[in-house]
């Protein structure tokens, strides 16, 4: 194993004498292989692609061959005191894919669809992040001050809690198409309580961010430093909603006028003359800088982009931006799995398995008190489809740990532990949700006869 190993490091070796273009290729190249090879893997036994493109990066970080693993083969291992030039450049692309990936998520989020969420998914939604941020807060505070005592406790706590928060609804929704559910209220609950969580999710990234950016350049929680920067956070989260509110009046109001020009029908979705790739591509990345240079997340910035074409053109950017991230949002999720420390992973494990618990029960208590108590026609087997249906975190929980842990804000173990909770609650729900279902039509069914 140990002349495996070298042998591939003698393999490498001459790469880096070639230029920075050609060495950033090739290690492109074979990450990006590595992470169709185990998505495409995953995906044949029913399971996640983005599970299989972590699991590649875990054993690009800590699966060796000898004396070296795949990543200090190509000289992009993480390493703060030895920091990489190839690792940055892989960590710039990295943090490109999940700009996108928000920004596509933005536009699935519409002000109008928000409006039309009626009280009982406001409530499933305003709950669930009640009720996860306090079970995340609380579980950091218990560990960290009375069984491994740690100084800064206060901001992983914070970072935990706001990992707990959103919901990935990319995963339930899949179920919920295939199963050809979308019609039922169970669904409709789900979607519109997961579009609010979203933004609500983001809001509280943004306050987490800032608190976090201030308590550690201050040296401590300097109230009115932690204070103006929360002030700025939702000053600009919440200037960029009011544009998107705006924009379906400016969309009727602009249909009228261009209808009246005799312009064609199918054009009317897009008012400017400009195409809207272009424009698209600079609001995102502009907003994502504005949003760093306010001390923010960039995908904060790139999510409220997103947001703003939501009502326009929709249809045209959509196969656009879906060829972009299916080749940079892999490159994320390999980086992901690359923090990943497994050394010592077996000392951290009952603190993860309560993570994943309180994960799975703050979501579900959400979903499932939201239900029964807004909407009495609603009975109990709907709050629980509504509480399974929001339990998965996917990629949005191990986005918020990546931030925390290139700020310095979260150790390895915690970040190793929201990848697993993220990755775990992404597994159980679709078959869960499954069964709910089921259960429930099927029996009313039998009820019925």
């Amino acid at each position: 194993m140990d002349d495996l190993g070298n042998a591939l490091f003698d393999l490498t070796a001459p790469l880096f004498e070639m230029q920075l273009m050609g060495t950033v290729l090739f290690q492109l190249f074979i990450i990006f292989f590595l992470a169709r090879l185990f998505a495409e893997i995953f995906i044949k036994f029913g399971m996640l692609g983005q599970v299989g493109e972590i699991v590649a990066g875990i054993l690009i970080a800590n699966l060796f061959i000898g004396d070296f693993t795949i990543a200090a083969g190509l000289d992009i291992a993480w390493d703060p005191d030895h920091p990489s030039v190839y690792h940055e450049i892989f960590e710039v692309i990295a943090n490109l894919g999940v700009i996108f990936l928000l920004f596509a998520v933005g536009m699935e989020t519409r002000i109008c669809d928000l409006r039309a969420v009626g009280k009982t998914a406001a409530w499933v939604a305003i709950l669930g992040v009640i009720f996860p941020f306090i079970l995340g807060f609380g579980l950091v505070f218990a560990y960290e001050v009375y069984f491994v005592p740690h100084d800064d406790w206060f901001i992983h706590a914070l970072f935990m809690a706001a990992a707990m928060v959103a919901t990935c609804i990319g995963i339930t929704a899949r179920v919920l198409t295939e199963m050809g559910v979308m019609d039922t209220i169970e669904s409709r609950i789900i979607v519109g309580a997961a579009v609010v969580d979203d933004i609500m999710a983001m809001i509280v990234l943004a306050v987490v961010v800032g608190i976090s950016g201030a308590a550690m350049a201050g040296g401590g929680l300097d109230l009115a430093s932690i204070g103006l920067t929360i002030l700025i956070a939702l000053i600009f989260v919440a200037s960029i909603l009011l544009l998107c509110a705006g924009m379906p009046k400016i969309k009727e109001r602009q249909i009228c006028r261009m209808t009246e020009k005799g312009i064609r029908c199918q054009e009317r979705d897009w008012p400017l003359k400009l195409e809207p790739f272009p424009l698209a591509m600079l609001t995102c990345l502009g907003l994502s800088a504005v949003a760093l240079s306010l001390g923010l997340a960039a995908i904060i910035g790139a999510f409220l982009a997103g947001m703003l074409f939501a009502e326009f053109a929709h249809d045209r950017l959509e196969s656009k931006f879906k060829g972009i991230n299916a080749f940079l949002v892999p490159f994320f999720f390999v980086y992901v799995g690359m923090r990943v420390e497994m050394a010592g992973f077996v000392d951290i494990i009952p603190f993860a398995i309560a993570t994943i618990v309180l994960a799975i029960v703050g979501k579900y208590a959400a979903g499932y008190l939201g239900v029964t108590m807004t909407d009495k026609s609603l009975g109990k087997k709907s709050g629980d489809i509504v509480g399974i249906g929001m339990s998965p975190r996917g990629e949005v929980g191990i986005i918020v740990a990546a931030i925390g842990l290139t700020a310095g804000a979260i150790s390895r173990d915690m970040y190793t532990v929201v990848v697993f909770m993220s990755i775990i609650t992404a597994l159980i729900a679709p078959p869960w949700l499954a069964k709910s279902f089921k259960k429930k039509y099927l029996d009313d069914v039998t009820e019925g006869q």
